[in-house]
């Protein structure tokens, strides 16, 4: 069976990169595994994002879609008027939500309970930044300005999507008849 996949959008204007990556979570083994990312230079032309994600959203099983509002807005119409829109989750790049996703990246991380594939754009993102404690709690930070981070960011989000999804109880391969045991059987 294809896994549940988050997907993280972390959109750059301009001089900065752009990044969607995918994780899941595998119940089985109870851990956490890329399933694909992509990794536009500047210029990033947004719409070929999009176009990404659709492609994403049409082959795959997803259970969300993180995003900046601020950097995304335009385009999430389009995915919304795709019929896409319950999967869309608005989250701001900013305080605490930034927070939460830099702690369960590197708790998971830490655990050694994230499987990635070997990419070397991908590992340069990852190579080119830190985690820095500050009073409200850890920051994914860039250790160089000029050095694009975008991977991580998206990462960071889908992961955390994956992590707190509980989805997988609604989702239409649930089977009731498969996945439901009488309270009569139970010891």
């Amino acid at each position: 069976m294809t896994p549940v996949i988050h997907l993280g959008i972390d959109i750059g204007y301009k001089r900065d990169s752009s990044a969607v990556v995918g994780t899941f979570r595998d119940l089985e083994r109870n851990k956490f595994g890329l399933f694909c990312h992509k990794i536009w230079e500047p210029p990033v032309h947004i719409p070929d994002v999009t176009d990404y994600v659709l492609r994403i959203l049409e082959n795959e099983r997803v259970g969300g879609v993180w995003f900046d509002p601020m950097q995304y807005a335009a385009e999430v119409q389009r995915l919304k008027v795709g019929g896409y829109g319950h999967l869309m989750r608005e989250v701001t790049q900013s305080g605490s939500f930034m927070v939460g996703i830099a702690t369960n990246l590197h708790t998971i991380i830490q655990r050694k309970d994230f499987e990635m594939y070997t990419d070397g754009a991908l590992r340069a993102h990852f190579l080119h930044c830190a985690v820095k404690m500050t009073e409200s709690g850890p920051r994914i930070i860039k250790l160089q300005q000029t050095k694009p981070i975008d991977a991580v960011v998206a990462g960071a989000m889908s992961l955390w999507g994956a992590s707190q999804d509980m989805g997988y109880v609604s989702h239409p391969a649930l089977s009731e008849d498969r996945h439901t045991m009488s309270l009569e059987v139970l010891p």
